[in-house]
């Protein structure tokens, strides 16, 4: 990543071809207008590029797409599969340094940040005061859009990462009471385990194993030590044996998942059977069917449940992972304009300003599984799970801590070392939750500290 930045900054600003002008003609005006009337056309078609692929996250893109073109905008598809967005950042950066930027991207956090001071995101400064973004979006969304004082980014939607999904047909069916700690977890888990099901759902996928730990994390840390560990990078803080237990808890959690049949019967304890890496997608599927009873991700998980036809306290239940019932682990999606085609700016700020619309941001994120970016809008036709997201990041007095694996806090470099090192872990049983702690500590001398820009 620190090689192409490099070289980004050394070809900015990008320039992307406009469409040639329309030929001239000396017989009438006729063939003039037509290429006038095309070039027209073609400014208000914008490349996006994204990493929303499931059923639930294309809807969501779809219903956006449907809007635009009522306002005569044409969503051109940029999709790149894989969760996590790292093929899709991949992509953006081979794109942009062949001179082929799209116009729109999805960048988050960060990666916005980052971007952004490249000079190569087009400002929505006008965009912003026209609709009063400052006054109707929560102040942590207007941080995350601002860099040096411009907005460079239109906001989309709130994802809560810190959820504890569970299949409510099984739970009732089984008269399972419902854990609210981790006690509670593991004698619902020594029960599904006893009735033939297989207690936990779960990825060995990098980033998905990652989201599970910054969970834990939360939990066995609180807030205000994770802000220091997370948000400044404070190295005595990785020295509490918080850390280490989080390590323990996540191990705890993956050896849940091992199928029934693979532990020698269902009254047996689980063994260390390997979850193999499966996409998000495939846990979701096994949850809704009632092959897993219990799973923690983020709410994305919510919009491909109603893609499945489930709904949030009908069909399952979200609760907060243990010991982060009052807390807010965030990551807020936002879509970039890229600079360098005057052509399309137009387009652009109008695709910007829609975004931001009282209306989309309830049709959208219902979809999508994330809350509004507004203060101003009714949730009331939400599902609870979603109310419940929207309220508590709305209260001052909710602890908002920033996702490091969704690039709120970390650069794409040190996420990336961040997850392969927690990734590690899972995979080796050999390594203790000691060693792990050692790992991150080192990791993060390498680092260093904090950038001042970092992202409050």
């Amino acid at each position: 990543m620190l090689a192409l930045v490099t070289s980004l900054a050394l070809l900015q600003p990008v320039s992307v071809p406009a469409a040639p002008p329309a030929a001239s003609s000396s017989t009438g005006t006729s063939s003039g207008s037509a290429g006038n009337s095309s070039n027209a056309a073609l400014n208000q078609e914008l490349n996006v590029l994204h990493w929303w692929t499931s059923a639930g996250e294309r809807a969501a893109a779809d219903h956006v797409a449907a809007r635009m073109a009522e306002q005569g905008l044409r969503w051109i598809d940029g999709a790149v599969a894989g969760g996590g967005g790292g093929g899709a950042i991949k992509v953006l950066n081979e794109r942009t340094l062949r001179g082929q930027a799209p116009q729109v991207a999805q960048l988050n956090g960060q990666a916005l940040r980052e971007w952004a001071e490249l000079g190569l995101l087009l400002r929505l400064d006008g965009v912003a005061q026209r609709r009063d973004w400052r006054g109707t979006l929560f102040p942590q969304v207007m941080s995350q859009l601002n860099v040096r004082d411009h907005v460079v980014a239109a906001p989309l939607g709130i994802h809560r990462i810190n959820n504890l999904y569970l299949n409510l047909a099984l739970f009732r069916q089984l008269k399972i009471e419902p854990p609210s700690d981790w006690a509670g977890v593991m004698r619902a888990a020594s029960a599904l385990r006893a009735a033939g099901i297989t207690p936990v759902g779960f990825s060995d996928e990098p980033w998905q194993v990652a989201t599970v730990f910054e969970a834990m994390l939360l939990g066995e840390a609180g807030p205000a030590l994770y802000q220091r560990m997370v948000v400044q990078r404070d190295l005595q803080a990785f020295d509490d044996p918080a850390l280490e237990r989080s390590f323990k808890r996540l191990r705890e959690w993956r050896n849940l998942a091992a199928p029934v049949n693979a532990t020698g019967g269902s009254g047996s304890q689980p063994g260390n059977a390997n979850p193999g890496e499966r996409r998000w997608t495939e846990l979701v599927a096994d949850f809704a069917a009632g092959r897993t009873a219990m799973l923690i991700s983020g709410d994305w998980v919510r919009g491909e449940l109603g893609a499945l036809g489930q709904e949030g306290g009908r069909d399952f239940e979200c609760k907060a992972v243990p010991g982060t019932a009052q807390a807010h682990l965030f990551s807020i999606d936002t879509l970039a304009m890229l600079a360098g085609d005057n052509a399309k700016q137009a387009a652009q700020e109008r695709m910007a300003e829609l975004l931001g619309n009282a209306t989309l941001q309830i049709s959208y994120n219902r979809i999508k599984g994330s809350v509004p970016v507004r203060r101003d809008v009714p949730v009331d036709e939400l599902d609870v799970c979603a109310q419940r997201s929207y309220r508590l990041f709305a209260n001052p007095g909710t602890p908002r801590v920033p996702s490091l694996v969704h690039r709120m806090a970390f650069d794409e470099v040190g996420k990336n070392a961040f997850i392969e090192t927690v990734h590690r872990f899972a995979l080796d049983p050999n390594q203790t939750p000691a060693a792990a702690q050692r790992r991150l500590q080192a990791l993060l001398r390498a680092l260093g500290p904090r950038p001042p820009k970092a992202l409050p």
